[in-house]
């Protein structure tokens, strides 16, 4: 075993030996870099990962509850967010909680009997209305600290007065201002503006929203708009601009890829323009048809008939009808007694029932309403397009106005759709970039950086081989040219043994070159 860790000490040796003191310094230093690194990772795992114990914000009073607690029971722990939140070793966190759940730390919200003091037999009336009203108070302002992006309240009500009867001579005088702890970076939008003001309101009594007043941290009135305001407003601006350039380049691309493809993506230009309508409409209609469309009549749910007929003997019931000078027609008379009379009366009575449609209706919140299309094209070569081209072309465009237009219920004539469109021959003093490179996939941009990035490494690898070889190079002492000699003639007679030796060798170097090279090696392994 002795010898096996020699001999492999020996290697060892050999080899450090060999490498140049630029390699040994680079050794040292990736073995230096590997042992910081891999304890910087020891030491990193090691540390405990802190957790917060609570998610919500804590008050100041309640932090110092709970670390009062922890450094009694000795558990590691560290005050984080400007003093509102303390963190443990997450290995231990679910049970610190328990603990501290068990002795009440920290303590419960609500109204509780410190509130009122520890003597509280004797507490009058308007004690006690100043300690309901400061409990009020408090109990609001917790609960504003839960409205996302509020860290905590303080909130100042004012009720009005009660007589001894216990009724308040102005019930609208109730007034509260609150002003909000906002988290750093966070701005309240309008939807938390308007949950601040509608807590306030429904927690104390005959509270309008008018008489509350909230401002933030930095003085700033943060005021209610039950309209949407300036924001919502902006909002929707926003929102139509956004679809209208859009359907602008929804439109104008797929015209380009169009046009582009026909006669070449640096030779047409095209831009849109759209008006949009906005507006939506909410309709309900309450319909009424018959089921029977062909007759217009509808189903028969009951029917009557009555027929009453008389024959007799003096006046018809009514009386008969008056047929003198200054007698109405059809009005029944009463000169017509004792002659004969017949009457008959029918009465029919049919109750149909038809169909009832209720249907609600929501127009779409946009539509275009006109559009305008211009087209250039540049001539091949220098030239100019012919009329067939142009017309086209135009056709083309009159079916895009046609189609987009369509929704509108009206059939735009020949001339209006030409009114809407334009194109225009013309030399471009530029080239056109195509707009779909400005689409193209981010993993492409992703693939090519990785390329790059290989590219530039495998580029620093080779330039790094070069400047070792040449140092290397440069390390080697130049060695002395060797200088040239002459081989001196032999004298050899034809008639020598010599010669003929000589000639036996030539003689098998030309037929036998492998058995000549073996001979010479025997001869200088010889000498």
């Amino acid at each position: 075993m002795n010898e096996r860790l020699l001999l492999y000490r020996d290697k060892l040796k050999e080899k450090w030996s060999g490498l140049s003191n630029k390699q040994r310094w680079m050794l040292i230093g990736a073995s230096l870099f590997l042992l910081i690194a891999l304890g910087l990772y020891i030491y990193i795992s090691a540390q405990p990962v802190y957790k917060p114990l609570y998610n919500q914000g804590l008050t100041p009073k309640e932090v110092g509850e709970i670390k009062a607690e922890l450094d009694k029971q000795q558990i590691p722990n560290r005050i984080t967010q400007n003093g509102t939140s303390i963190e443990v070793p997450e290995a231990m966190a679910q049970d610190v909680i328990v603990d501290l759940a068990a002795q009440g730390i920290p303590s419960e919200a609500g109204i509780n009997m410190e509130l009122f003091g520890s003597n509280n037999l004797g507490m009058t009336d308007r004690q006690f209305a100043v300690m309901k009203k400061d409990a009020l108070q408090q109990e609001v302002a917790k609960m504003l600290g839960k409205v996302d992006g509020v860290r905590e309240a303080q909130v100042m009500i004012s009720l009005p007065e009660e007589n001894a009867l216990g009724i308040t001579s102005d019930p609208e005088q109730a007034t509260a201002s609150v002003i909000v702890n906002v988290e750093p970076g966070t701005r309240l939008n309008q939807e938390q503006i308007k949950a601040l003001y509608y807590l306030v309101s429904r927690s104390v009594p005959k509270l309008p929203l008018e008489n509350i007043t909230i401002t933030n941290q930095f003085s700033e009135m943060l005021t209610l708009d039950e309209q949407g305001g300036a924001n919502g407003s902006l909002g929707t601006f926003e929102d139509q601009e956004r679809i209208k350039k859009e359907a602008q380049e929804s439109i104008q691309q797929n015209l380009y890829n169009l046009l582009g493809t026909i006669m070449g993506r640096d030779k047409v230009i095209v831009h849109t323009s759209v008006q949009m309508d906005f507006s939506q409409e909410n309709r309900v209609e309450n319909l009424v048809e018959a089921p029977d469309k062909e007759n217009n009549e509808g189903l028969i749910i009951s029917s009557q008939k009555l027929s009453e007929t008389y024959s007799g003997q003096g006046a018809p019931p009514g009386g008969a009808a008056g047929t003198g000078q200054n007698d109405v027609a059809s009005f029944p008379g009463t000169t017509s007694q004792g002659t004969q009379s017949d009457y008959e009366k029918i009465n029919d009575v049919v109750n149909r029932e038809v169909n009832r449609i209720t249907r609600n209706i929501t127009m779409s919140p946009y539509k275009i309403e006109d559009i305008s299309i211009n087209v250039g094209v540049e001539p091949p070569d220098g030239g100019q397009l012919d009329q067939q081209t142009l017309d086209n072309i135009r056709q083309v465009l009159r079916n895009v106005v046609r189609v987009t237009l369509s929704e509108k219920g009206v059939e735009l004539t020949q001339q209006q759709l030409d009114d809407r469109i334009m194109v225009f021959p013309r030399t471009f003093s530029g080239k056109v970039a195509d707009t779909t490179a400005t689409n193209l996939n981010p993993w492409i941009y992703g693939a090519g950086a990785l390329a790059l990035l290989a590219i530039g490494t495998v580029a620093f690898l080779v330039y790094r081989r070069r400047r070792q070889a040449k140092q290397v190079a440069e390390e080697v002492p130049d060695l002395p040219q060797p200088q040239p000699f002459e081989v001196p003639e032999l004298e050899i007679t034809p008639d020598g043994d010599e010669y003929v030796v000589r000639k036996q060798l030539e003689k098998l170097a030309r037929s036998k070159p492998d058995e000549f090279v073996v001979l010479l090696r025997t001869w200088l392994a010889e000498d």
